[in-house]
């Protein structure tokens, strides 16, 4: 996991990445790179998070043979750097076998298949409890029930980014004897009719060109300016994987953000968002949530508080009563969430972001690293594994600047690298 943050107003755009990456679901290191210049001459950097690799492949790589590519272009906007960006990862297709292909795609419908058994386990379990057996046809009718719920489920989700029905029974033909290998791997036993491993061949299909994205996708996140435009913007793609040579993704409409004015401005977390949250709303995520989640608790009882006898003599019947009561305390508990939302917005919200469009780039830095920071704290404080971690990578992308680090690791010495740094910019002398 990580922790990322992107800080824009009419100026500039600040990005800070923490160092933490987890291997194997325990062993942590802190000297991940995630932050990366796009362009060495354009004002544009990269972000990633969440999986590292696309596939075998680390992103780093991938962007950094993409910044080679793009070598001195340009272009208008930033959305036309995040084309540039996705029809090269869509192009590389030489970089991700069929093998590594296939095993992506067996892994995906796996986890998938193994969730659905899971759910058939708790549901058998309390009829095991009670009889001491359960019977096949019981076994298997709770399980045709549960994939049948998964299967509608998922038939609703709209297409992926570029994928059409075509190319979505083109996957369920080619991957046919890799759903069925699975599928007897995982349910064994069960055995599923033919009706019922057409709906899990839809299922595992389903998962690879629908809109549908598990834990084990990629974060990229593109910031800065176009040639033509004045204020900065924040770009944010989610990658899942390569499917018969074509890539699964799309764009997070609620993590881009366009700077429009002077007087405009956005703070975007990414990944382990919590920290941010909370220093943000004047409230942790989770509080909120219980808090509400308890009040309606709380709010649908109130009726039932009342019994028939204290009411008897009333002129309206008892129903009628509690009916209204129900009512009225849906709307109280409605006008609390307001009220809550209000406050949040007007006293913590607001006078952030009114601090922030008029920050400077230095201190854009200061509160990017210092968001990042809270976030690895709180992880250091409490029992959970520390996350986010280790060195904070810090830039701040300006129109007349491009892209300046503020702080950056490197995990070579520097003066027994000079070549290094030379190199850098060969090939860009006279442009």
């Amino acid at each position: 996991m990580t922790a990322e943050v992107a800080i824009a107003n009419g100026s500039a755009v600040a990005l800070a990445a923490d160092s933490a990456v987890t291997i194997g679901g325990r062993k942590i290191y802190n000297s991940a790179i995630k932050l990366f210049s796009l362009s060495k001459l354009h004002p544009v950097g990269i972000m990633i998070y969440g999986n590292a690799n696309l596939l075998e492949v680390p992103w780093e790589t991938l962007i950094k043979t993409c910044r080679q590519k793009l070598g001195t272009e340009k272009f208008e906007t930033l959305e036309d750097y995040g084309d540039f960006f996705i029809k090269f990862i869509k192009d590389s297709k030489k970089y991700f076998s069929e093998d590594s292909q296939k095993s992506w795609v067996q892994g995906n419908v796996t986890a998938y298949f193994e969730m659905i058994r899971d759910e058939l386990d708790e549901k058998v379990h309390p009829i095991f409890e009670k009889d001491g057996e359960v019977d096949y046809e019981t076994a298997y009718t709770c399980f045709r029930d549960i994939v049948i719920g998964h299967h509608q489920e998922l038939k609703e989700r709209e297409l992926s980014a570029e994928i059409d029905s075509n190319f979505e029974k083109l996957v369920k033909s080619k991957y046919k004897a890799i759903f069925k290998e699975v599928a007897a791997h995982v349910f064994q036993n069960l055995k599923p009719k033919p009706p019922l491993m057409a709906k899990l061949n839809d299922i595992a299909t389903f998962l690879h060109t629908r809109s549908i994205y598990s834990n084990g996708t990629s974060g990229i996140v593109i910031s800065g300016f176009g040639h033509d435009e004045i204020y900065p913007s924040i770009l944010t793609y989610e990658i899942e994987g390569v499917i018969d040579g074509v890539l699964k993704f799309r764009k997070l409409e609620r993590k881009s953000y366009k700077v429009t004015s002077v007087n405009d401005c956005s703070i975007v977390a990414f990944a382990q968002e919590d920290m941010v949250a909370a220093f943000m709303n004047g409230m942790n995520p989770s509080v909120n949530e219980l808090i509400n989640v308890y009040l309606n608790h709380i709010f649908s009882r109130l009726p039932d508080l009342l019994s028939d006898e204290e009411l008897e003599g009333s002129a309206v019947d008892s129903d009628t009563i509690k009916k209204k009561l129900q009512g009225d305390a849906k709307t109280l508990h409605a006008d609390f969430i307001d009220v809550i939302q209000k406050h949040i917005r007007e006293q913590h919200i607001s006078p952030v972001l009114n601090m922030v469009t008029a920050l400077p780039k230095d201190e854009l830095a200061a509160m990017a690293e210092s968001l990042v920071n809270l976030t690895a704290f709180k992880r250091r404080m409490t029992e959970s594994l520390e996350t986010v971690g280790g060195p904070i990578d810090v830039a701040v992308i300006s129109k007349g600047d491009g892209m300046v680090w503020v702080k950056r690791k490197l995990y070579f010495p520097k003066d027994i690298n000079r070549h290094f740094f030379d190199n850098y910019f060969k090939g860009f002398e006279n442009d």
